[in-house]
C-alpha cells in the first residue's frame, strides 16, 4: 500500500466505490424498465420520485415508488388500495426485465481509468453496493477491465452481515473493515450495526474516501465518518442542489473524469 500523504482536500488511505450510476451506467436501465412496467397504467417514475429512491434497499424503494404513484387516501406515505401491484409482483416483473438489460451495461466515463490507476499504485479499493450479489455478478460479468482490479473486494447489499441499507453507514463500515482486506485499516474503523452506533467513530474513518452518486449513499458515507465525493446525474443534481449544504458532500464532480487524485493525497494520474 502506498503511504498516504496530505492533499488540499484530505489524506486518504483507501477508496470505496458505489456501483450503480457511479461506476456503471445502470440507472438509465432501471428507469427504462420501471417505466415500461408502469406505462400500461399511465404512470411514470419521474426524476422527483427517482431522487427519493436511488440508493435505497429494493423493497423500500418500491414502497416509495408505488405510494408516490398510488397514495393511500388517509396516509400518502402508504400504498393505496387502488394500486394494481403488490411489492412482490412489481419486483418480480421488473427484475425479470432488468436481468436481460444488466448483461449489456457499460462503464461510465472515467471509471475504468480511475479504478486501474488506484490499483496500479496499490491504493486499497472496494466496491460497496446496495445491489444484490446476483445482480453484481450480472453487471460485472462483461466488464472485466473495470472490476478485475478489485480482486474480489466487493460488499453487496444482501451480505448477511448487513441488517441495514443506505443511508445508514453499515455497508461502508463493513467494506472498510472487511472488504478492503487490510487489517491495518480495519482496526481504525468502527464496527457496523445499530448496536455499535452509540460507541461513535474510532478515528480512522476520515481517511477513507467514498464515491457516490445518490443522496442516501452520500448520507451513508458521511454517517460513517468518511470523506465523500458526490458524482450525481445532472437531473439529480438540479433537484438536490439546494440540499447539498445538508448532504455535506466533501466534493461534487460532474464526472469521474474530473477527479484529481492528488487533491486527496493520492498518486496523480
Amino acid at each position: 500500500m502506498t503511504p498516504p500523504v496530505s492533499g488540499p482536500l484530505g489524506r486518504i488511505k483507501a477508496v470505496l466505490f458505489d456501483m450503480d450510476g457511479l461506476l456503471i451506467d445502470s440507472e438509465g436501465i432501471y428507469t427504462k424498465v420501471v417505466n415500461e412496467v408502469l406505462a400500461p397504467y399511465g404512470k411514470e417514475q419521474t426524476w422527483e420520485i427517482k431522487s427519493r429512491i436511488m440508493g435505497t434497499p429494493e423493497r423500500r424503494a418500491t414502497e416509495i415508488l408505488l405510494s408516490a404513484l398510488w397514495p393511500d387516501a388517509d396516509d400518502a406515505s402508504k400504498i393505496g388500495k387502488d394500486c394494481p401491484f403488490t411489492i412482490e409482483n412489481f419486483l418480480e416483473g421488473r427484475n425479470a426485465s432488468l436481468e436481460v438489460e444488466f448483461a449489456k451495461v457499460q462503464p461510465l466515463p472515467g471509471a475504468v481509468r480511475l479504478v486501474a490507476h488506484l490499483a496500479k499504485h496499490n491504493v486499497p479499493i472496494c466496491v460497496a453496493t446496495g445491489s444484490k450479489r446476483k445482480n453484481f455478478d450480472l453487471k460485472s460479468a462483461h466488464n472485466h477491465a473495470l472490476f478485475a482490479p478489485f480482486r474480489g473486494r466487493v460488499i453487496c447489499g444482501d451480505d448477511p452481515r448487513l441488517q441495514r441499507g443506505k443511508p445508514t453507514p453499515d455497508v461502508f463500515l463493513l467494506a472498510a473493515r472487511e472488504g478492503l482486506q487490510e487489517p491495518s485499516i480495519a482496526k481504525e474503523i468502527r464496527l457496523w450495526g445499530a448496536e455499535n452506533d452509540a460507541a461513535g467513530l474510532t478515528g480512522g474513518e476520515g481517511e477513507i474516501l467514498v464515491f457516490e452518486d445518490a443522496k442516501p449513499g452520500v448520507q451513508a458515507g458521511k454517517a460513517a465518518g468518511m470523506k465523500v465525493v458526490w458524482v450525481p446525474d445532472p437531473n439529480l443534481r438540479a433537484l438536490l442542489s439546494k440540499e447539498n449544504e445538508d448532504l455535506k458532500a466533501d466534493q461534487i464532480l460532474e464526472s469521474l473524469e474530473d477527479f484529481e487524485p492528488e487533491a486527496w493525497g493520492l498518486p496523480p494520474f
